[in-house]
This record gives structure tokens, C-alpha cells and sequence, in this order.
């Protein structure tokens, strides 16, 4: 995605003036500051930041820094987005002039430069814009390295509202509908404390629930109705949009969509053949995608329920393709056409990588998920696709450069040796989460020792090197760590989980605690009418000037990991309501009473009101792709303020899809449960608890394996217990230590066991039954 995020004008400054009657206009105007905070690089005791906003002049409330040699700044951060008209600045009577300074706004969580001011001569500074600054914050920026202080920053403007913003609900719900089993709550910011709120049916009116207003929320998590009608909540005259409760709602309206859009996401061969900037494999997807772990992860979670999809894709051959496509893919021999569609989406992704030869560091580590799923892609896919690949990643993993196209203007890799110790932080941008590397050398690990390598062991220990780094260094208080990371979030706590859930006895000591304190410092986040966490303790919600919607949609991946590891039940309890609060807030529980999607209620059932628009053109070319995640309230929509309306970037991005599919995959992880027992001594009832009953109407199935001590495998089918279970049981039946399933038998010895499961890889559930 390219740098802008943020739509926030950039104004030119009109006039720079010298005032000697500061205070008396302070007294005529609006002073903005006054009702903000104010934060700076450093303060000297007693003279904090604070005071050069409280309305004070003098030195003895003023603020200054300490001086040591470097730059220094004074930032105002606002309520809410405020037009900043005018500019001022005070100085104490008696200190040095500040002669060299920058006027500063944020975009794309970096502060650019309104306007360079040199040569100033005066103790007080005014600044007029010919076109307001459209902000939350603003700052000095101070270059000469000594001792600063400022009386007063005033601002001058005022409170931004979108004349076109419309009414929002004053109930606000997940649009399309909720899960049954799950938490359930919705948002009433302006509704007063205590009041009660009713849950209707809409088709005759009947009251089915009733509840609570509690801190601007209401929570109907208890109320499971076996129906598929539609409600809607209802308090006193205020009424929300209708929704649905069922078995696996999320995942009904979202699989089929999940996979849509990576098929139109494709670069060359999808919506558009057009050859796009900052594109790989996917149309703006940097190197930074995380797309083909977000795949496996899918299919590993739940694959029969993308077995059992319609295909819609087939393989292109770059042969018909113009010149400058060639080399471009097909150094992987193509796949069968009767594979699903998410694993020809792997293949893709896979496919271009290797003809292109890109080394990034992420790209190569995205490799391994490939290579550790392969016993479970191999059936459709020629062995020619992992020996060549394999060779690849074996020649690559530990080279510490790039060949020239492998990397663009975002790369931060000190270097690409995927075996080093990876100490440096990212920015906002969330192009170098910490742990990247984590679970892609566990998993090569497991490749390598498949392989008989000799050196398989250095893999793993890469992997407890850079665990054990993060456990003793990373400080979840600080928002980089954290929500900073915007999109790619996930791919930290998901490499604690993966390392603890994999390997429990070779784990680094304090992994466990360690995510217990990320659970702590996210819940403390979160105490508001969204169930939202926010960017810090303090003002921000979202990373500054972000078009944060990626956090939002991975979040619940970071969530459901943790919550696998966590041991106290009040702990993951909470984590379990932020999970689904902020699948919510993508639905339309936020303060702007939008789905994130500018085409949802054409593309998702049951959403009745999209984003406020869709952006057209950049880099992605998404406009004609499905189920696009176009944006998000920002900062200055939070806590409450929608009448802000449409202010700030708007841009589907392919890394906002792929956070949101893990998250997905994750939920399917941690919900799923089997369970098998003799209820009767000839029978082996089996139940299995998994995201596959999307329809009442539909009688769904599922095969489960059965395995014997020797190896041998059979296929059994459950069947859905009721329409509306999230259960599918099968029995079959035991003669003689022997299992018989159709045309497919299973036997054992006396005191052995045999072992059922669902799920692949990592997420593979299994439960053993000892026989007589």
C-alpha cells in the first residue's frame, strides 16, 4: 500500500508575524489547546508539558526540555479532529529565542513538515493558514540541540463535523448477525446508564430477551434462540439494524467471501492482468503480505469445509501471456484442477515467489509453511512443486542479502539471514513485527529433520533464540510492540502460542507468563463502550493517522492464541469477549455505525449499511474485487464522535483480508473440539465439534480419521446432530477388534489404542480410544 493513509491537508503558510499582545489574543479567541494534553520529547522537573497549555504565562509555567545535544519537540494532541486555523507561540521573558523550528502534522504515522522556520528573532510567533490543518495533533519540531522553553502553544480553529456524516444508530450491532454459543454484545454510547433494552422478533413482534444498559453496553451473550429468524434490540424509542443469530454465523457469511477475494486479489491473473508497483504475487501486497501463511493456516483449520467449496479457479499459463510476463510464474509444474480452490490460491502464491526468485527474509520464511504442509497438499499438487521449492529455501535461509526487485522502499531488514537473531522494531507500517521468524524455523525444523537433514537442529534453535529474546525484551506497554504493529500483529503472539502448543518441554522459560501479561496489558485497554483495545493507556485509540482496519481484523488471532495458553478462565474469558468485539466493530459496532466493507450489503449477508466509500485506483486495483475491507474509524471517531463522518483514508489493502483470515483460521483452532468413547461396548460414538453447520436447511457432514497403532487409516462420516448444533456425531460399530466402516476396516490387538482427528498440522485436534 502506498504512503498515504491519512486524508489530512497539508496547508501553506500565509503569514508568519510577530505579536506583542499574545495574551489579550489568546483572550479573544478559541484557544483549542486548552482543551487538549500536551507531551514532548523530554521536560526538565517542573516544568512539564502540561504547563505550556494551561492558559499560564511566565517562566514559572512554562515548558522546557533537556538539553542534550538533540532535537527536541512539543506535541498538542486535540479531543477529536479539529481545523487548526492559526498557529501561536510564547516564550518565557528572558530565555534564548527558539531560532530554527518546523511546524509539524502527522500522515501515515510519520510527521511531515507545514512549514520550516528559520531565522526567528521574536519571543512570540503567530502562524495563519491559508487552508486549515485537518488534525488531531500537531507539534514543534525543535532542530538546535540546547535548552527550549515555551509558555504557551495555542491553537486557534475549530471542532471538525461532517455536515454529510448522517445519523447513526444509537444501537449498534454486528449488522449481519452472531454467532450461537458465543459472546453477544452490543454498543449504546448515548443511551443513558441503566437502561433496559428488549430483543424483538421482527416478523411478529414478540419479545424474546430483555436486559441492561451497563456502561453504554449491552450484553445478550445467554440468549441462543434455535431459529433463523430475524431480531432487532430495541430501547425505549431507539431501535438497532436487524441481524440473525446462528450456528457459525461468521463463518457463513465469510468463507466463501475469504476466498473470493484472494482468487481477485491475484497480481497478473486476477480482476485486472495489469502489472502493478509494490507487487508480488499479490496486487500491492509488498513483501509484507503474510498471504501464504494465512492460507495454510485456513486450510489446516478447517479443510473440510473448503473441500467441500464450489471450484472457481483454473490454472493460467503465462504462455498467452505478452512478453513481459514470461519468468513471471510457472517454475512450479501447475496443479489438479480438482484441487480446492485454497490450495490452487497456495500454489499461486508459492509459484511466484520461486519463478521470481524473491529473497526477501519474509518472503523466504513464508516458504515454510509450504514445505510443513505439503503431506497435505501432495494430493494435488506434483512432487516436482516441493523439490523445487525445498531446494530453494535450503539454498536461501540463511543468505544475509537480496538479489535487486526482492525488496521495495519499506524493506528494514538489516539483513536476511533467516537463522540471526532479529532485534530491530518496525514502524507503524507493520512491515517488521517482532517474532516473524519464530514459527517458520520451528517449522523448518520439522522439514528438515522429515528430510534426514543433519542439521535440522540449528533451525530450532534459531527459533529459541529469537523466543527467548522476545520473552526478556519486549514491553507490551509500549504500543510499537503491540497494536503498532497494525496488521501483522498476529504474527507475535501467534509465534508464543505455536512455540508453547509444539514443543511444551523445550519452550523458553516465561513463555507462558509472558502472554498471560499481554493478555493483562490488552484487557486494561479495553474498558470502554466498544470493548475496543485501544493504541495506549491514554488518548490514542489506533496508531496515529493509520488506516488502521488491519489491527482490528487480526486482532482476534493474537486473542484466540493466547487464550490457548492462558490457565486463568476469568483472563481468557475476558480475551474471548475482545475477540469477537472487534469481529463486531468490522460488522458495524463501532462509533460510526459502518461495516468496514463499501460493498457489504451487496456482498455479505445481512449487512445493511457499508463504508462511507471505496477507494478507486492505487497500487491494489481492489475496486473490482469482493469482500475488500475499506476502512475503519480512526482515532478522532473514538470515543464517541461520529459525526467526524468520513474523514481520513479509505483503502482496501490485501494485508487488511489476510489478517482477518488468520484470525478466522484461529477461531476455527480454538473452538474446535472431538471427542470419541465406547458409550456401548460394540459402538464408537464419535463427536466433533467444528465450523461446519453454516445452514439449518442443510444436513451438513464430515469425515473424520481413524488410525490404528500400526498406521493404517480409515475415513468415517459424521453427520450434524440437529440443524442447529455446532456438533456433527457419527457411531460405528466394533466386532471383534474390529472396526468396519463401509468397504473400509480397521483392526487391533488387545490394550492397544486407536486415535481419531480432525485438522491438519499444527491444528490437527486427536483423541485416543484403548480397545479391548
Amino acid at each position: 500500500m502506498k504512503a498515504h493513509y491519512q486524508c489530512l491537508a497539508l496547508p501553506v503558510l500565509s503569514l508568519l508575524w510577530l505579536l506583542t499582545g499574545l495574551p489579550s489574543l489568546a483572550q479573544q479567541k478559541n484557544n483549542l489547546s486548552l482543551t487538549g494534553t500536551a507531551t514532548a520529547s523530554s521536560s526538565q522537573a517542573g516544568f512539564e508539558s502540561a504547563k505550556a497549555i494551561d492558559g499560564k504565562t511566565g517562566i514559572g509555567s512554562a515548558w522546557k526540555n533537556v538539553s542534550d545535544g538533540n532535537p527536541s519537540w512539543l506535541m498538542l494532541k486535540l479531543p477529536g479532529a479539529t481545523e487548526i486555523s492559526e498557529l501561536a507561540i510564547q516564550l518565557p521573558e528572558g530565555v534564548a529565542v527558539i531560532s530554527d523550528f518546523s511546524v509539524q502534522t502527522i500522515l501515515n504515522g510519520s510527521w511531515r513538515n507545514v512549514k520550516e522556520i528559520t531565522n526567528n528573532t521574536s519571543s512570540q510567533v503567530a502562524i495563519a493558514f491559508d487552508k486549515p490543518i485537518l488534525t488531531d495533533r500537531i507539534r514543534l519540531w525543535i532542530k538546535d540541540g540546547g535548552e527550549a522553553a515555551i509558555s504557551e502553544l495555542l491553537a486557534f480553529g475549530q471542532n471538525y463535523v461532517d455536515s454529510t456524516a448522517g445519523d447513526v444508530k444509537k444501537i449498534l450491532v454486528n449488522q449481519s448477525g452472531y454467532n450461537l454459543g458465543r459472546p453477544k454484545r452490543f454498543s449504546a454510547p448515548n443511551l443513558p446508564e441503566g437502561s433496559s433494552f428488549v430483543i424483538y422478533q421482527i416478523k411478529d413482534r414478540k419479545q424474546v430477551y430483555s436486559g441492561k444498559i451497563e456502561k453504554g453496553k449491552g450484553d445478550f451473550s445467554d440468549f441462543n434462540p434455535i431459529s433463523q429468524e430475524e431480531f432487532l434490540i430495541a430501547s425505549g424509542s431507539e431501535e438497532s439494524f436487524p441481524f440473525r443469530i446462528g450456528p457459525n454465523w461468521l463463518e457463513r457469511v465469510t468463507y466463501r467471501n475469504m476466498v473470493d477475494f484472494m482468487v481477485g486479489a491475484r497480481h497478473y491473473v486476477g480482476t485486472t492482468d495489469l502489472i502493478r508497483p509494490l507487487s508480488y504475487e499479490w496486487r500491492d501486497g509488498d513483501f509484507f503480505n503474510w498471504t501464504l501463511q494465512s492460507l495454510v493456516a485456513t486450510y489446516l483449520s478447517n479443510p473440510a469445509a473448503f473441500d467441500r467449496m464450489e471450484r472457481t479457479v483454473s490454472y493460467a499459463s503465462n504462455a498467452s501471456f505478452p512478453a513481459e510476463y514470461k519468468g513471471l510464474w510457472g517454475a512450479l509444474e501447475p496443479y489438479s484442477e480438482e484441487a480446492p480452490d485454497v490450495v490452487k490460491l497456495i500454489h499461486w502464491d508459492v509459484d511466484v515467489k520461486i519463478s521470481q526468485e524473491l529473497e526477501h527474509e519474509m518472503q523466504k520464511a513464508e516458504l515454510a509453511h509450504f514445505l510443513y504442509a505439503w503431506p497435505y497438499l501432495k494430493a494435488w499438487l506434483p512432487r516436482q512443486n516441493f523439490d523445487r521449492v525445498y531446494a530453494y529455501v535450503r539454498e536461501k535461509w540463511e543468505k544475509p542479502t537480496v538479489r535487486p526487485g526482492s525488496t521495495t522502499q519499506y524493506d528494514m531488514s538489516p539483513e536476511h539471514n533467516l537463522l540471526s537473531l532479529k532485534t530491530k522494531m518496525g514502524t507503524t507500517k507493520g512491515e517488521l513485527p517482532p517474532g516473524f521468524s519464530v514459527i517458520p524455523n520451528l517449522m523448518m525444523y520439522e522439514v528438515a529433520k522429515r528430510q534426514g537433514e543433519q542439521d535440522a537442529e540449528k533451525y530450532f534453535q534459531a527459533a529459541y533464540r529469537q523466543m527467548d529474546w522476545m520473552i526478556q525484551n519486549l514491553d507490551w506497554k509500549d504500543p510499537i510492540v503491540t497494536k503498532g504493529q497494525r496488521m501483522s500483529e498476529h504474527l507475535t503472539m501467534r509465534a508464543f502460542a505455536y512455540f508453547q502448543t509444539q514443543y511444551p518441554d523445550r519452550a523458553p522459560k516465561g513463555l507462558q507468563e509472558k502472554v498471560t501479561d499481554w493478555a493483562r496489558v490488552a484487557i486494561s485497554r479495553s474498558d470502554n463502550y466498544w470493548d475496543f483495545r485501544k493504541y495506549t493507556d491514554n488518548e490514542d485509540w489506533v496508531p496515529p493517522s493509520w488506516n488502521e482496519t488491519g489491527n482490528v481484523l487480526g486482532f482476534p488471532a493474537a486473542a484466540f492464541s493466547a487464550m490457548s495458553l492462558l490457565n486463568d478462565s476469568e483472563l481468557k474469558k475476558q480475551l474471548e469477549v475482545l475477540a469477537w468485539s472487534h469481529f463486531d466493530n468490522a460488522f458495524g459496532k463501532n462509533p460510526v455505525g459502518r461495516h468496514f466493507s463499501y460493498r457489504g450489503p451487496e456482498e455479505i449477508e445481512g449487512v445493511d449499511l457499508g463504508w462511507y466509500n471505496a477507494h478507486k485506483g492505487g497500487y491494489g486495483l481492489l475496486e473490482g474485487v469482493r469482500f475488500v475491507f475499506d476502512g475503519s474509524p480512526k482515532s478522532f471517531h473514538y470515543p464517541n464522535n461520529p459525526e467526524v463522518g468520513n474523514l481520513g483514508w479509505t483503502e482496501g489493502w490485501v494485508q487488511f483480508n489476510t489478517a482477518f483470515n488468520t484470525s478466522m483460521a484461529y477461531m476455527a483452532n480454538y473452538y474446535t473440539k472431538l471427542d470419541a468413547s465406547l458409550e456401548v461396548k460394540d459402538r464408537l460414538v464419535i463427536r466433533l465439534e467444528a465450523p461446519l453447520n453454516f445452514d439449518p436447511l442443510v444436513e451438513e457432514k464430515v469425515e473424520v480419521t481413524i488410525q490404528n497403532q500400526q498406521g493404517q487409516q480409515i475415513k468415517v462420516s459424521l453427520t450434524e446432530e440437529s440443524p442447529f448444533s455446532l456438533i456433527l456425531k457419527g457411531q460405528i460399530p466394533i466386532t471383534k477388534q474390529k472396526l468396519t466402516y463401509g468397504n473400509q476396516s480397521l483392526t487391533w490387538k488387545k490394550g492397544e489404542s486407536i486415535e481419531v482427528s480432525y485438522g491438519l498440522g499444527y491444528f490437527r485436534k486427536s483423541v485416543k480410544v484403548t480397545l479391548d
